[in-house]
């Protein structure tokens, strides 16, 4: 198996994993799906500009975020979707909320936002496919927004280490700060606190 039947076939896998396809859709959709690399610091959607497609990372981590302060607003990875949210974005013109940027050479599938019409209107099963990746992407940004207010800095540094193995090795300290709403030096303040305090035995 070459290496872009492998990138297509995981992707199949993702898709299995929430409504099985026929041996006829499965065709159908390889035909109208394609594999792009980008270049670290490549930014591959922009805020306020309609984006035609959803990608899947087969390989690499991205960041979203807004123009404003160059915020970090979430992290994607390996066998997860990418998007600018301008799919739910009606009201102004599927115009995209945030910008996707590379963090490192990625590899993706394309999934043209046509081809995704094409499976609601085709597919057996393709409206209960497609409304899955649109719950669990708003269902990640709901939780998302109920961790910055419920949560403390060091619970959600602990919950990406989590969420995404070796991040620290693959992303700068600065953008993972970014992401938290602090700076390195005080992240840095907090982790050492958090460890010297986990390193205190308890009292009898």
């Amino acid at each position: 198996m070459t290496e872009s039947s492998s990138t297509y076939y995981k992707f199949l896998d993702y898709i299995d994993k929430i409504t099985p396809l026929t041996s006829d859709e499965r065709d159908i959709l390889l035909r109208r799906i394609m594999i792009k690399e980008y270049e670290k610091g490549e930014i591959i959607i922009q805020e306020g500009v309609k984006s035609n497609y959803i990608y899947y990372i087969h390989k690499g981590i991205v960041r979203n975020f807004i123009n404003q302060n160059n915020k970090t607003f979430n992290f994607r990875s390996e066998g997860m979707i990418a998007t600018g949210y301008s799919t739910f974005n009606y009201d102004q013109g599927f115009k995209s909320k945030m910008n996707v940027e590379c963090l490192e050479d990625c590899t993706f599938i394309l999934i043209s936002v046509d081809t995704i019409h094409y499976v609601v209107e085709n597919f057996k099963y393709g409206d209960r496919l497609v409304r899955y990746l649109a719950e669990k992407h708003i269902l990640e940004l709901v939780e998302l927004l109920t961790d910055i207010d419920c949560k403390s800095i060091i619970e959600r540094y602990n919950d990406v280490n989590v969420k995404y193995p070796n991040i620290h090795q693959r992303v700068s300290q600065q953008i993972i700060a970014s992401f938290l709403g602090t700076t390195p030096v005080h992240l840095s303040r907090l982790k050492t606190k958090h460890n010297n305090h986990k390193m205190i035995p308890a009292s009898k």
